[in-house]
């Protein structure tokens, strides 16, 4: 049996967006992310979809360390929300639809700009005069001496002026700032109130003065250390003793 026929035994192959890979920070993130995406309207669970790391190895090809590194990158997109339980061992893998639509619609914004100012930084690139090829070859290298000279200058002056002018600074909390699907769904994996961590996340920002860049980031990171000191509380709560455990201990120091 040759390749080939071989190739039309293993089964069908596995698609992927080609045009992800930029937006998304390379083939191995754009791969897993179309996989997971196929898989989306299928999911059981308000968490996602349940794969393990050897389904999606055998559904991809990428290895777990590839898998790893996708998932870091889709993650820190935001267009991946994992949740692990770690009780049940299975993690659940849900596509954030309105960061996927904003991260798309950024990437595109940026191409068009780029593609405008090199229209802008060259606009007479095909209008050349036809008597341009008929002069000396010394006054050809003048020519072209002044305008890279010109260009270069032209291309310096653009790049001071592609700069931020105007970063993102830290603000006090918005009045229309909010939980969302994102936090309910941390909330849900830590086992938190999501209103009360709300109410007490917003008493202590506007009590001690705080002020972030990323507001949406600082709830996650309250929420998840909620989830944290609730488990550290309960792993620490005193065990009730009844009259005859404690009698018992005391006779067992006693004798030791």
């Amino acid at each position: 049996m040759n390749a080939v026929e071989t190739l039309k035994l293993i089964g069908r192959p596995n698609a992927y967006y080609p045009r992800l890979a930029k937006p998304l920070g390379g083939v191995g993130p754009a791969v897993l992310f179309s996989q997971l995406f196929y898989w989306q309207d299928k999911a059981t669970s308000n968490l996602g979809v349940y794969k393990t790391r050897d389904e999606l190895e055998d559904e991809t090809g990428l290895t777990h360390n590839e898998q790893r590194t996708a998932i870091k990158k889709l993650c820190e997109k935001g267009v991946l929300i994992v949740t692990e339980k770690r009780l049940e061992h299975k993690t659940f893998y849900k596509i954030d639809n309105e960061k996927v639509n904003q991260v798309l619609s950024d990437f595109a914004n940026a191409i068009t700009q780029s593609s405008r100012q090199i229209k802008n930084r060259h606009p007479d690139l095909y209008n050349v005069n036809a008597e341009t090829t008929t002069k000396s070859s010394s006054l050809y290298q003048e020519n072209t001496t002044k305008i890279t000279a010109e260009t270069t200058t032209e291309n310096t002056t653009d790049i001071i002026a592609d700069k931020p002018q105007n970063p993102k600074r830290a603000c006090q909390l918005p009045d229309e700032f909010k939980p969302n699907e994102h936090h309910r769904d941390i909330a849900i994996n830590e086992n938190v109130n999501l209103d009360n961590e709300f109410v007490k996340f917003k008493d202590y920002c506007l009590a001690n003065g705080k002020k972030y860049i990323d507001w949406n980031a600082a709830f996650n990171n309250w929420l998840r250390n909620a989830g944290k000191y609730q488990k550290f509380s309960q792993s620490n709560k005193p065990k009730f003793m009844t009259l005859a455990e404690r009698n018992r201990a005391v006779l067992e120091s006693m004798r030791s």
